[in-house]
């Protein structure tokens, strides 16, 4: 028999935390949204979801959000394709601020509340060193680096996982991370908006022998359940990574099921092996990511069904 637990999740609301939700009600526990503005998916509400209004800024917010629950996702994140790599001192701050200085209030909300098991999620973007396959031991980008991988939000979430680390310790926190690649999924703000652009154009040059390891937002759900299931999981960080799918492949399939792309597709040799090690997801939580063609089909039928949700 399965023991329900009540679930906080930060980030409910957004485009990962929908799926993370979902999970969560899958695996007969209940969900407890800790989000901004919990009025921004009206869908969840309708469902019955508990939603409970906290910014990332607020400690005592949080920590009454974390009031009565078992376990803590840490989903929440400042994430924007268009402003990561952006030299505004402003725009770099409220990265720092949010993912970091957010990290340091999740923690510590979880500890005032009194709530011992964190699962947060952070980013394979968080590695300095990309020469593939980098394991979870991998070197880690830190504050004032300048390289063309050094965007801000790299160095905010490696500076927050770093924290979580430290602060884990300090308070006895059972903590694991997860390390996702890029993020697909139904309602998705940033990967799906950026691909419409690059394939509006009617012919196109397109890399082959490109591998992307795009998992999709369900599978990144199922390996934070995992790893709050799984006793090994704490203490320890999992990549979390999809297939070895080709950019070609990704792109023939995306074309075919939403229409999106080129008529005529142009190839270049642009050989790039997959990035992360996987091995020990799939070793110690028995994590494995759905093939791509399913995740394009979940991608569709999600945002065919789900019409209650802003972007």
């Amino acid at each position: 028999m399965v023991v329900s637990h009540r679930i906080a999740i930060t980030g409910a609301t957004g485009f990962l935390g929908r799926y993370v939700v979902d999970a969560v009600e899958e695996r007969g526990h209940v969900p407890v949204g800790v989000v901004r503005n919990p009025d921004r998916v009206p869908e969840l509400r309708a469902r019955g979801i508990e939603l409970r209004r906290a910014d990332l800024g607020d400690p005592e917010a949080l920590r009454a959000g974390f009031e009565g629950v078992d376990a803590v996702l840490s989903v929440a994140a400042m994430v924007n394709v268009s402003s990561m790599y952006s030299l505004r001192k402003s725009r770099r701050q409220e990265y720092i601020h949010t993912n970091v200085g957010g990290i340091e209030n999740v923690l510590g909300a979880a500890v005032a509340a009194g709530v011992h098991r964190v699962v947060h999620v952070s980013s394979a973007n968080i590695y300095r060193d990309r020469k593939p396959p980098i394991p979870e031991d991998g070197a880690l980008h830190s504050a004032g680096e300048h390289h063309l991988f050094s965007n801000i939000y790299s160095i905010s979430k490696a500076e927050a996982e770093r924290l979580a680390w430290r602060l884990a310790e300090t308070h006895g926190l059972a903590l694991t991370t997860l390390r996702p690649t890029g993020i697909y999924g139904g309602h998705d703000p940033n990967l799906m908006p950026v691909l419409r652009v690059l394939l509006k154009p009617p012919v196109s040059i397109l890399p082959v022998c490109t591998r992307l390891q795009l998992v999709h937002a369900g599978d990144v759900a199922e390996a934070a359940m995992l790893s709050l299931e799984n006793p090994d999981a704490v203490g320890q960080s999992f990549n979390i990574a999809g297939g070895d799918e080709t950019l070609w492949e990704v792109v023939r399939l995306w074309r075919k099921e939403l229409g999106l792309g080129p008529r005529l597709l142009l190839p270049i040799p642009f050989p790039v092996r997959p990035l992360l090690d996987t091995s020990r997801a799939r070793d110690v939580l028995g994590w494995r990511p759905r093939p791509i063609s399913d995740g394009v089909a979940e991608l569709v039928a999600r945002e065919a069904s789900f019409t209650g949700a802003e972007p």
